[in-house]
């Protein structure tokens, strides 16, 4: 027992190095930064204080619902000009929501009738974020619901039912994607998307870190087994090794994210009963006129930003794999990648990047990673010419971690170049 104790401490000392230990706690650190990002976007959405309303009644039942909301501490500002204008000045003051009383609202609620009040949402982004606007929009409309109830209530009439009792007001939506809008629940279009998008991030973060650990693994392996020399002494130029090798990587990870994403599309497919492909004629006219739609471009530019963001991983993982100490360090020496890559995937997933500060939004577009994550999203916004730059900027840092790696396979660093316990 004694024996296998001295064993067990001694693998267990091999495996917690310095290069696994210092990038898990720069890990928790991120991780809890970015608990601390979510949880202040979600306090301030949920209690966001300013409400637009347009007012195109006028009449004395509107002034009680502004009454009504503002009664519960929220900053009314109401307009009555057109609705175009109107969007156009909420877009560029990154509103999320706004009301609009229309006319003859008034009438029908004097008549005890239901009467309709129009949501127009709109849409930037398609993260966590965005979706709890949902339920802000529901807590308004039950402050309206509530106090025209109690004066219906005052009013005896036994045709209404219990049900139109508590809810006078009938939620009528819009969804607005920059100068595009559409009568259409804003959880149907945000379920449909996020279904048809949200799988792309996932595929693409683990076929990177699969890839990269793969190619590192690779070239540790060569080195380890001493067929490294062999390969470099024969009449091939080294940078040309360097391609092929980030080249045969690349078009393997290609096929395991083709598989990944068919598999994980029949996953999606049996979780959700088959609701991604059979969403209602209405809800597809919809997104039609909003201009959600995969076209053919669309997919191009979409696979060029996902094969570029993985060639980016390639070329650190090589350079990794050549700094590994043996086969046992690869975990070590690529935790540092996979912590770069989870940065962007957790923040674009959760957060609405575009209403976040301008350092802290730009610190993630420096990392080239946080590009192909967003390409879906852009596509669905149609904001070709990001994805484009997007792609240029990735283009760029491989070709920079290329001609790294090109230099150190030329030189007899190649050989000797170690990723020590200490550093």
């Amino acid at each position: 027992m004694h024996k296998f104790l001295i064993l067990l401490k001694k693998e267990i000392k091999e495996l917690i190095t310095p290069q696994l230990v210092i990038p898990l706690i720069i890990m928790v650190f991120i991780f809890a930064g970015i608990g601390g990002l979510l949880s202040k976007e979600t306090a301030e959405t949920a209690n966001q204080q300013k409400i637009w309303l347009v007012d195109y009644d006028n009449t004395a039942i509107s002034q009680k619902v502004i009454e009504s909301l503002e009664n519960k501490n929220l900053e009314v500002q109401v307009f009555d000009n057109e609705i175009e204008k109107i969007i156009d000045q909420a877009q560029t003051n990154n509103i999320k929501f706004f009301l609009a009383i229309p006319q003859g609202f008034a009438k029908k609620i004097n008549s005890l009738e239901r009467a309709d009040i129009i949501i127009y949402n709109l849409i930037n982004n398609f993260s966590f974020v965005s979706s709890l606007k949902t339920a802000q929009v529901q807590s308004v409309l039950a402050i309206i619901n509530q106090d025209l109830a109690i004066d219906w209530a005052g009013k005896i009439d036994l045709s209404i039912t219990p049900q139109e009792l508590n809810n006078p007001v009938i939620q009528q939506e819009y969804v607005v994607i920059n100068d595009r809008q559409a009568k259409v629940p804003l959880t149907a279009v945000l379920g449909f998307v996020q279904q048809q998008t949200t799988f792309i991030p996932i595929i693409l973060f683990l076929v990177i870190v699969l890839a990269s650990q793969m190619v590192a693994m690779a070239v540790a392996t060569e080195k380890e087994n001493k067929t490294f020399e062999t390969l470099l002494s024969s009449p091939i130029s080294r940078k040309l090794i360097v391609f092929a090798k980030l080249l045969a990587a690349g078009i393997v990870a290609l096929l395991f994210a083709g598989f990944y994403m068919i598999g994980f599309n029949y996953y999606l497919q049996g979780i959700s009963g088959g609701q991604i492909t059979q969403s209602g004629a209405g809800i597809q006219e919809a997104l039609i006129a909003l201009g959600i739609e995969f076209g053919i471009t669309s997919y191009i530019l979409l696979g060029l930003s996902l094969f570029m963001g993985i060639l980016v991983a390639l070329a650190i993982a090589m350079i990794l794999g050549i700094m590994a100490d043996s086969v046992k360090s690869i975990q070590a020496v690529t935790t540092p990648l996979m912590v770069i890559i989870l940065i962007p995937y957790f923040l674009i997933m959760f957060l609405d990047i575009q209403a976040m500060s301008p350092i802290i939004k730009y610190l993630i577009y420096i990392i080239p990673f946080s590009h192909p994550f967003l390409a879906a999203q852009k596509i669905v916004t149609h904001e070709y010419s990001f994805i484009i730059y997007g792609i240029i900027y990735q283009l760029i840092i491989f070709l920079v971690f290329v001609i790294v790696a090109a230099k150190i396979f030329s030189s007899d660093k190649v050989f000797t170049l170690r990723l020590g316990r200490k550093k």
